[in-house]
């Protein structure tokens, strides 16, 4: 059996950000998933965006890509596919005429079922080799979500100028 270290005793010899560690973190995590959703219904991406509608039930698209991370914009691109495949439905929304409603249809359900059992394999070996609890996991990655959502709402857009 080898020796376990502790995360936080391997120091960075380039010290790089935090963002950078976020970012690499999302590559690590983007490879494990495609590889254990390899052949499956719904791509990783997807598989959020039917998640994040499974969870809701019947959501606006403005909540829905809010709880994704993502922009309007993108979240409509995605809803666009997922409407065209038959597994998403738009419906009015009761507590206001002028928004409505998206839901999964039985079509979406089954697609994501069926995903779902490839993800939770890849979730489970993942859980396995996490060295913290979960929840003390959720929290930070939470705080750091947070921190780079207060970041955009508050930091200045570099202006677009030409280079050189």
């Amino acid at each position: 059996m080898t020796a376990r270290h502790d995360p936080a005793e391997r120091r960075d010899p380039l010290d790089t950000s935090l963002l950078f560690d976020v970012f690499a973190l999302n590559q690590a995590v983007g490879r494990l998933l495609a590889s254990t959703m390899l052949d499956g219904p719904l791509t990783p991406a997807e598989y959020a965006v039917y998640s994040a509608l499974f969870e809701l039930e019947s959501a606006t698209p403005t909540a829905l890509s809010a709880r994704l991370g993502m922009r309007l914009t993108t979240f409509m691109d995605q809803l666009h596919v997922i409407e065209e495949r038959g597994h998403a439905r738009r419906m009015p929304n009761p507590r206001d005429g002028r928004s409505w409603l998206v839901t999964l249809t039985a079509a979406g359900l089954a697609a994501h079922r069926e995903a779902n059992l490839r993800f939770e394999a890849g979730y489970a070996a993942f859980a396995a080799e996490l060295g913290v609890g979960e929840a003390l996991a959720k929290r930070a990655l939470a705080e750091i979500r947070g921190a780079a959502e207060r970041a955009l709402a508050v930091s200045p857009r570099p202006s677009r100028g030409r280079v050189g």
